[in-house]
């Protein structure tokens, strides 16, 4: 099938009443905060019986896995999620959106296959660089979940622009309590501690049954193969140009962690850190709205009604803030009380940072629902563009205020950025969209929206 025709059958379809906050939006909020929180505690849980189980040193192996591979998996994914969320959220008919399943599933599988055997070829020499052998043969059982990861990532990306918001996630819940089960299937037969690597393999393989049960791509006809090829060109276009955006979207909210390990000693880092750690649970209070959100975007940025999305926008702005408050203060109520637990006066000398860097991610919050706007537009490249400039601003402020400042002055710099990060998304809004004055300042007449 032609791509231009599925666009066509996708005008044809009854467009969905999706400029408003209404019941399927707020419950597909409500879905997506209890997997958030069943993510965070399972998280916790797992970190705690790693330590007690096996051992803090095992607890370094377990993260260090984990941080190769949440670095392959980008690689793996290559954006193609992204690809995937924003075209079938945009096209209708179901032939089309099977279409785009098909070729973002093919693509994925053969971009994840080959990372996956990198990182399993390569795993030796990451445990070998790691100066930890245990560190490598654990990278080797997880590189097969590469594989699956990049595939179940397309899918979930597939059902996130359908907004079938409830089966996402419970998918995302299902991984993580995978993961946690394997972990303790592993302590039950005291295998070594390297193993754990494998739960990542075990989750997405399988997760990866049901979520193809759930798409079903292969119900719509056939396309012709030039569409197919057509349809795979647009996946890898798209995805080579949102992959930076996925890389720097991980590392913008810890730039000022890297920063201070370049300034001042461990310690600090270790205090600065301890807050850091509520502070990355803070953002993924609006960075869930964000997910819900996306697809409604898309429908809205495709028939290029500035109006309604600057409304929509608006709404969701107040809604996420709301939120963040709500949960930012209970977060600052709860903090002094965890004094007796950690050591080193700890939690009475990183209070000052999380209530600096909290008032900055306040400001942003508001914006975070709507900071990928650019690439539900069509225009992934600005995304990514827009996101290298957030982390410029950050990595620079950081440079600055630390020197002067120690623990502190990241704070501020952090904080600022945080709120410029508000400023910088008003301005590509307006200059690449038309959306005059950006969420905050736009009236009525706004001009048409811009094409790639």
């Amino acid at each position: 099938m032609d791509p231009r025709r599925s666009q066509s059958e996708a005008m044809q379809s009854p467009p969905e009443p999706t400029g408003r906050i209404d019941g399927k939006l707020l419950g597909d909020t409500a879905w997506n905060y209890g997997a958030f929180a069943l993510m965070a505690g399972t998280g916790v849980i797992l970190n705690f019986f790693i330590a007690i189980r096996f051992g803090v040193e095992t607890l370094g192996i377990f993260n260090q896995i984990y941080a190769v591979y949440i670095v392959a998996a980008q690689l793996a994914v290559f954006g193609i999620h992204d690809s995937a969320q924003k075209h079938t959220a945009e096209h209708g008919g179901a032939a089309a959106r099977a279409d785009v399943a098909r070729s973002a599933i093919l693509l994925a599988g053969v971009i994840g296959g080959a990372v996956a055997g990198a990182v399993f070829a390569l795993s030796g020499w990451i445990g070998a660089l790691a100066e930890s052998a245990p560190v490598g043969e654990g990278v080797a059982l997880a590189a097969p979940g590469l594989l699956f990861f990049a595939l179940n990532k397309v899918l979930m990306g597939i059902l996130n622009g359908q907004r079938r918001m409830k089966a996402f996630a419970v998918a995302q819940s299902f991984r993580v309590l995978t993961i946690l089960a394997f972990a303790f299937l592993v302590a039950a037969m005291d295998w070594p501690g390297h193993v754990l690597g494998a739960g990542f393999s075990v989750a997405e393989v399988l997760l990866f049954p049901p979520l193809m049960v759930l798409i079903k791509p292969w119900r719509a006809e056939l396309s012709a193969a030039e569409g197919a090829r057509t349809w795979i060109r647009r996946h890898l276009d798209f995805g080579t140009k949102a992959l930076p955006n996925g890389f720097l979207a991980e590392s913008y909210i810890r730039v000022d962690i890297l920063m201070l390990a370049l300034f001042v000693d461990d310690a600090a880092v270790g205090v600065y850190s301890f807050a850091a750690m509520f502070i990355e649970g803070l953002y993924q209070v609006p960075a869930v709205v964000r997910t819900v959100v996306n697809p409604v975007l898309v429908r809205l940025a495709a028939a290029g009604d500035m109006t309604e999305l600057a409304r929509f926008g608006r709404r969701i702005m107040a809604m996420s803030f709301a939120i963040f408050l709500a949960a930012a203060a209970a977060a600052l109520l709860i903090f002094p009380y965890l004094g007796p637990f950690f050591p080193d006066d700890l939690v009475a000398r990183s209070y000052p940072v999380l209530m600096v860097l909290t008032g900055g991610l306040a400001l942003y919050a508001a914006f975070v629902p709507l900071d990928f706007l650019l690439m539900q537009a069509g225009q992934p490249g600005w995304q990514s563009g827009l996101m290298t400039v957030n982390i410029a601003i950050n990595a620079g402020l950081n440079v600055a205020l630390i020197p002067l400042f120690g623990i502190t002055g990241a704070a501020m710099a952090t904080a600022i950025a945080f709120a410029l990060s508000g400023v910088t998304l008003n301005v590509a809004v307006w200059s690449r969209l038309g959306l005059k004055g950006g969420f905050l300042l736009a009236g009525t007449r706004l001009a048409p929206l811009k094409s790639k």
